[in-house]
């Protein structure tokens, strides 16, 4: 297949604390629509869009087919890191030893085995009617959530995976314990997860480098919980690390900063020598500009985030996803990045030379 009409498919990561703007920013781009009542992204989330990239190596106007891959990420910032089992009733964030309790925001990990939760929603339930356990909580046993709410009797209000009773339900004392490890929510998206190269036979090879020119045909399409990897793109290519710039208390830009030096950090530590040159963009995105009580608390915002940008090489945007300014803009800015580094969207076919077939061509798009 001609390279003229080949699809380039490229994936851009989102990164930030909890409403900053993110799956407004990429709903705006995706589907040009903004959600006015606020949901909370518990899970990754993984988005499309057919898009194209104007080709500046040709001297007539030239539009190439690009793929998008948009990956949507939880809030960056974790629960409480102090010692808790999180068990009893909840007081107003402290105990009386002063260490934390589970609360409203916190961060905490549903029991691994599913004859103790049962045993705990049964005891719980004597006093507590329409607190039972559900089918499909079993797929939740030691995964993470971000507390809802909280009951007065000591009930946890969780997301729900299929978004059944309001996207909510209610679990007992005990049945999740308080996230006390070092690990933050955002760690697995802080590297390039490269995908290891499947391996073909040489006929399968052909076809397969055939299909890949097509959207989406030359992969198999993961299915499965909220939890499992469904991107298709070989690795991250692009990240876009956001901050809500009407945040007067200026929390958001100072989380985005801390992620930029959590994402720095871990790309130099798995970098390999011959991986050196795979190294992703990174922008800094502020979102909600058309927000803020005062125009002050925006220009402040913007002002701090051009000089860390300008300190540490990035390329920082200012964007309002309510009314679509400057997002088209910053998605396709970081699509002709991505385009002009070649290596983070190709890979090596490797033909056999002795081949008759040429044309399948030894570099291909993902």
């Amino acid at each position: 297949m001609p390279d003229d009409a080949a699809v380039r498919f490229f994936r851009i990561t989102v990164l930030g604390a909890s409403d900053s703007g993110k799956t407004s920013l990429i709903n705006a781009f995706v589907n040009c629509s903004f959600m006015s009542r606020y949901v909370r992204t518990e899970t990754a989330r993984i988005y499309h869009k057919k898009t194209e990239l104007p080709d500046e190596t040709e001297y007539h106007e030239v539009l190439r087919p690009i793929l998008l891959e948009i990956e949507d990420t939880p809030g960056s910032e974790r629960g409480f890191d102090d010692d808790d089992d999180g068990s009893g009733p909840p007081a107003a964030g402290k105990t009386e030893a002063g260490a934390p309790r589970i609360m409203k925001g916190s961060r905490v990990v549903v029991v691994k085995e599913k004859q103790e939760l049962m045993q705990l929603f049964e005891k719980f339930g004597q006093n507590s009617k329409g607190v039972v356990f559900k089918r499909g909580m079993e797929n939740m046993l030691g995964k993470e959530f971000n507390v809802r709410s909280m009951g007065k009797d000591g009930s946890i209000y969780l997301p729900s995976p299929d978004g059944s009773e309001g996207g909510v339900w209610t679990f007992p004392p005990g049945a999740a314990k308080l996230k006390v490890s070092l690990t933050l929510p955002i760690d697995e998206f802080l590297h390039l997860a490269e995908k290891k190269e499947k391996v073909y036979a040489q006929k399968e090879k052909k076809e397969h480098l055939v299909a890949l020119q097509k959207p989406l045909s030359g992969y198999d399409r993961p299915v499965g919980a909220p939890d499992v990897d469904k991107t298709l793109t070989r690795n991250r290519m692009g990240y876009f690390i956001c901050f809500d710039v009407s945040d007067e208390s200026e929390a958001s830009l100072k989380e985005a900063i801390a992620v930029h030096k959590l994402l720095t950090e871990s790309l130099h530590k798995n970098m390999t020598w011959n991986r050196r040159a795979l190294s992703p963009y990174i922008y800094l995105v502020g979102c909600k500009s058309d927000k803020g009580n005062s125009g002050d608390d925006v220009r402040r915002n913007i002002k701090k985030a051009e000089f860390f940008a300008n300190d540490n090489d990035l390329i920082c945007r200012i964007t309002s996803a309510r009314q679509q300014q400057g997002v088209s803009e910053v998605f396709g800015e970081m699509i002709q990045a991505i385009s002009s580094r070649s290596n983070l969207w190709t890979l090596d076919g490797e033909i056999d030379e002795n081949e008759e077939d040429e044309d399948a061509g030894g570099c291909f798009h993902q």
